[in-house]
């Protein structure tokens, strides 16, 4: 089965190795900066990652894409620019409704002292995921994405009711950060479209269970 993953904030190709040798045809994009990929002078924005999806799909049309958190975003963003590169988005756990406060609110949770200090265990897999040398700079450059974000929402009810491709928006009833209320809100508001809950499933790759993630996207591109 092909499709391409794309990976949330904070996320690089570590965190889906599972998820790919299970589907061995699938194709992993890793945006600027994040783990072995190199970065680049620009901001990041999720313009700047819509492009870097655009330029990847070169002259591809009606691709199956699966985005996880920020890079079910990043889809949603590039397909009401260019729908017919898509056939279907799956998103799973995308933070939908942005405002200057929420965006305060998740930014100030990336100070890489205060993460060193209080959570060393995830440091060390930022470490990990990115490099010793610059996991601290993903954070920062993540918040400031996260601040244009919400001072500029790229997504809306009112501009997502014109897409024409179909989108499975997937949420976990325990996320703790994405709520129900907003992916129903984007879920009515998108023309083709459908939800899927999944049970016992916080908002962390990490805490979804591998089995239950590839039945659903079997279902949902075999559709």
């Amino acid at each position: 089965m092909s499709f391409i993953v794309l990976h949330g904030a904070l996320g690089s190709r570590h965190q889906f190795e599972t998820l790919l040798k299970e589907f061995g045809d699938a194709e992993f994009i890793e945006f600027p900066g994040h783990g072995t990929t190199p970065d680049t002078d620009m901001p990041w924005t999720i313009d700047l990652f819509a492009n870097v999806l655009e330029e990847r799909l070169g002259e591809r049309k009606n691709v199956d894409v699966f985005g996880y958190s920020m890079g079910g975003y990043v889809a949603l963003t590039l397909a009401l620019r260019r729908p017919e590169l898509f056939r279907r988005i799956v998103t799973l756990g995308t933070k939908l409704q942005w405002t200057p406060e929420s965006a305060e609110k998740e930014s100030s949770r990336l100070n890489p002292g205060v993460i060193e200090t209080k959570v060393p265990a995830f440091a060390t897999d930022l470490a990990r995921r990115h490099g010793a040398e610059r996991w601290q700079n993903v954070l920062g450059r993540t918040a400031e994405l996260m601040i244009d974000l919400g001072l500029s929402p790229r997504l809306t009810p009112d501009n997502i009711s014109t897409l024409s491709v179909n989108v499975q928006y997937m949420l976990g009833d325990a996320d703790e950060m994405v709520t129900l209320d907003e992916t129903l809100a984007f879920r009515f508001a998108t023309p083709q479209s459908n939800l899927a809950i999944l049970p016992g499933t916080r908002h962390p790759i990490e805490k979804v269970r591998p089995e239950l993630l590839s039945t659903v996207l079997r279902d949902a591109f075999q559709r």
